[in-house]
């Protein structure tokens, strides 16, 4: 009946997990690709790239040029950004990546500026040139003036604005409509504007704040105090970029910043919100901490335990008539006292004989020496025990980017302490109370800090993994497993009490590993052999004979402990989905595995498997 319950419990287990759903599909913002291509259109490429990162991607065309139609003859980049294949795709093309307001991405072929001037020329007629070529909207401010001497030869027009604006003191606004202003930075800050910015991943420290336990980390978090304009980092480095007039507030409901400012500061914050503003990377670790015992112990020989043989001399009691032989009607007789009680001897004994006079007569016993051997205790030990135990633990941890995370599986055991006090009449008082290191924490810890090299697949790993369990040899019904008992007090007032024993192994290292590779992160083995050999003086040293009188033991005793370590970089939901297919997929076999074993039939494969 058990084992029915129990393979249907399996079975519904199996079943639950096959039926498990797949994550939606989703792009991460810093997903990494690999192209190969040949012959492709800029525009599939795009497609796969907006799908890939999930970014607003738009191909701008233009009369003369068609970019959508143009065709990539070859590419072949592996595992880079998604931004940066982007720009490659489009120089491939002859095209340039511009970031516009509000994140969206153009992709662009902008008309090229060649423009030489034989001496100095004004300013505003150059810009009126690059105007020209663009066929864009640019206005000139009536405070720009004075005069360059430039040579230009195929450069994107709005870098050549750029250029020549910079290098007369003067600033490039952007406006609404795609308007373009060539302005003096001065003036514009009577010109504020007010732009709101909603932060998606950016946020001020909560007010939950999760204890980490461990003895490797030094003091506790706290929960921030105060208005989150006073720990929120972001806001004073957003502050820094503000002109003298511009001025910052935070919505914290809504974690939406608010901006009045020139237009060239609004550039300036996007560009900061654009880079730290984005969605932080996990690591996914699959830590296995294997812990091994192996003990052989080999016993031979006769033992006579911890004394060795022991020969001892007793009394016996044999009683004895010499030189008397009462009651065979010698001299003797007349001595004995009669049944009236006289006489020296007296005893009702009347096994002597009839002619015995049995008044009271007493006959004493002589005691002799005795050889006894009831204490000699041997015993023949011929015994081989082979040990060996073998604890895994395979904690799954996942953490964000240069945050730390800890995980504790085991077992809080509170244990006592006893005290001895002088009472007031002189005597000893034992008194029992929790002890002040109770309770004391049994099982494994492991404690990360994941550090994601940008722009690769390494990982820098801050890895201490700790495993903590019980170790005393209480063998009595006052300790439990793992506790050694100690006696204390005295003069009639002893007291038995069982503390913990514990051993621990810990590991606290740093190392630099690839994406989804394994390494081991500590190994630690310790041998201990002890070999006993007891002989009784003398005997033992007869031939043949003497190994009667000999006893020998032969401990080995082995223990190893090794600690494997693989990350994995999480992206996306997408290498979330692949890590819980692959997770379902190893219970899946592991649970056909225990059906077939209880069962003996193998069950039925899943449809798609």
């Amino acid at each position: 009946m058990q084992l029915a319950k129990k393979t249907v419990a399996l079975a519904l287990a199996l079943a639950a997990i096959t039926a498990a759903p797949v994550g939606a599909q989703y792009a991460s913002r810093d997903k990494y690709v690999t192209l190969d291509i040949v012959e492709r259109t800029l525009e599939s490429v795009v497609d796969y790239l907006r799908q890939e990162s999930g970014a607003n991607i738009e191909i701008i065309d233009t009369d003369k040029d068609v970019l959508s139609t143009a065709v990539i003859r070859s590419m072949n980049v592996s595992d880079i950004r998604w931004d940066v294949a982007l720009e490659i795709a489009a120089e491939k093309v002859g095209a340039v990546v511009e970031r516009r307001k509000n994140g969206v991405i153009y992709v662009t072929k902008p008309a090229p500026f060649t423009y030489k001037t034989t001496q100095d020329e004004d300013i505003r007629s150059i810009i009126s040139s690059i105007a020209a070529v663009s066929g864009e909207n640019i206005i000139v401010a009536p405070e720009v003036m004075g005069k360059l001497s430039v040579h230009f030869n195929g450069v994107p027009w709005r870098d050549a604005l750029e250029v020549v604006a910079k290098t007369r003191g003067y600033t490039v606004v952007e406006e609404r409509g795609g308007v373009l202003r060539v302005v003096d930075p001065l003036l514009l800050q009577d010109q504020l504007i007010t732009h709101s910015y909603q932060l998606r991943y950016l946020r001020p420290k909560s007010n939950y704040v999760p204890v980490i336990k461990s003895e490797f980390i030094q003091g506790n978090a706290e929960a921030p105090k105060g208005k989150a304009n006073e720990h929120f980092t972001v806001l004073p480095a957003l502050s820094k970029a503000l002109s003298t007039a511009g001025a910052l507030d935070y919505i914290e409901t809504q974690n939406v910043i608010i901006v009045r400012d020139t237009q060239q500061a609004h550039q300036q914050i996007e560009e900061i919100l654009a880079t730290l503003d984005v969605e932080p990377m996990q690591v996914f670790c699959d830590v296995k901490f294997v812990s091994t015992s192996n003990g052989d112990l080999l016993n031979l020989g006769v033992d006579y335990g911890d004394t060795g043989p022991v020969v001892t001399m007793s009394g016996g009691q044999i009683p004895i008539t010499f030189p008397f032989d009462p009651g065979s009607g010698g001299w003797e007789d007349l001595i004995i006292a009669n049944n009236s009680g006289k006489g020296p001897w007296y005893s009702s004994d009347t096994s002597l004989g009839p002619n015995f006079n049995n008044g009271a007569t007493f006959i004493p016993d002589t005691i002799y020496g005795a050889l006894s051997f009831t204490d000699v205790t041997a015993a023949l030990r011929l015994l081989q025990r082979d040990t060996s135990t073998e604890v895994i633990q395979a904690p799954k941890l996942i953490a964000l980017d240069g945050r730390e995370a800890t995980i504790f599986v085991g077992e809080t055991i509170r244990y006592a302490e006893a005290k001895s006090e002088q009472g007031q009449a002189g005597g000893l008082q034992l008194s029992v109370a929790e002890a002040s290191n109770s309770p004391v924490e049994v099982g494994f810890q492991l404690l990360i800090k994941p550090h994601i090299v940008p722009g690769s697949d390494q990982i820098e790993m801050e890895v201490i993994p700790k495993e903590t369990s019980l170790s005393g040899t209480g063998n009595s019904p006052l300790a439990p497993p793992g506790f050694d008992v100690f006696t204390l007090g005295a003069s009639g007032l002893e007291g038995s009490i069982a503390l913990p024993r514990t051993r621990s192994s810990t590991i606290v290292t740093t190392m630099m590993l690839d994406n989804g590779q394994t390494a081991v992160i500590g190994g630690l083995t310790t041998d201990s052999e002890v070999e006993t050999e007891t002989r009784v003086p003398g005997l033992s040293a007869i031939p043949l004979l003497g190994e009667l009188f000999k006893y020998r033991e032969h401990n080995v005793q082995k223990q190893s402990l090794m600690v494997f370590l693989t990350p994995t970089i999480v992206r996306s939901k997408d290498d979330q989905e692949r890590l819980l297919q692959s997770e379902l997929q190893r219970r899946r076999a592991k649970l056909k595995d225990e059906i077939e074993a209880l069962t003996g039939v193998q069950p039925a494969a899943e449809e798609g498997q």
